[in-house]
């Protein structure tokens, strides 16, 4: 059965694509349960959206849900990391290098998609040592809708070294104890974010499911 959302976060499936449970559960000689349950999955990670009636579709937050989305992150990611920058553990410092270092490596590979999981887990450990539970859990959210937008929609040319040095900013700011510019930083640092976004950028097409899911079996 299908043991990972891998073709989702790597933009093999356009958003809008339907996946179907007769299909899928056919194309791998299981019952429609197993497959329904994987859709509970997938939809709980904001990976799909499942319709009444419909069916299953490959989701991605529209331009202005986008938007809102970002909105949010600018209003309390700042305030976690500049809590990160007073709470975080020198294990937490040591995680948050980690996460950068394989990003770093995996956009030296041009590994753009592989890159972004790192990306989102660099992020999701400044939040996690902001101490405030309620920030770590609305912001969860609002980081892995984001790495859905920009695993369908990032097209800047310089994303990678714009990222890279920011995140290099963003640590050592939280690394120095400096609340007050790790604040400031994050703010600077979502908005060139969300300017990285490119909504005109169409998907018409749908490609074959089984064919795709199966390279991840």
């Amino acid at each position: 059965m299908i043991r990972s959302a891998s073709p989702i976060l790597n933009a093999e499936f356009p958003p809008g694509q339907q996946l179907k449970e007769s299909s899928l559960a056919k194309a791998f000689g299981v019952s429609r349960t197993p497959v329904r349950t994987v859709f509970q999955r997938l939809k709980f990670d904001s990976l799909i959206e499942l319709i009444p009636k419909r069916g299953a579709f490959v989701y991605c937050p529209t331009p202005n849900e986008a938007q809102q989305i970002f909105e949010m992150r600018k209003l309390l990611e700042p305030r976690a990391t500049e809590l990160a920058a007073i709470y975080a553990t020198d294990f937490e410092i040591q995680r948050m290098e980690a996460f950068l270092k394989k990003e770093k490596m995996l956009i030296r590979q041009k590994a753009f998609h592989q890159s972004l999981v790192a990306t989102k887990n660099f992020h999701l450990s400044i939040i996690e040592a902001s101490r405030n539970i309620f920030l770590i859990e609305t912001l969860r959210k609002m980081i892995s809708l984001s790495h859905i937008i920009l695993n369908f929609y990032d097209a800047s040319e310089h994303k990678e070294a714009n990222a890279i040095s920011e995140h290099m900013e963003l640590l050592e700011a939280i690394r120095s104890r400096k609340p007050v510019v790790a604040k400031e930083m994050a703010h600077h640092h979502v908005s060139s974010i969300e300017e990285d976004v490119d909504f005109s950028k169409e998907y018409t097409h749908t490609v074959p499911v089984v064919q795709v899911i199966q390279k991840y079996l």
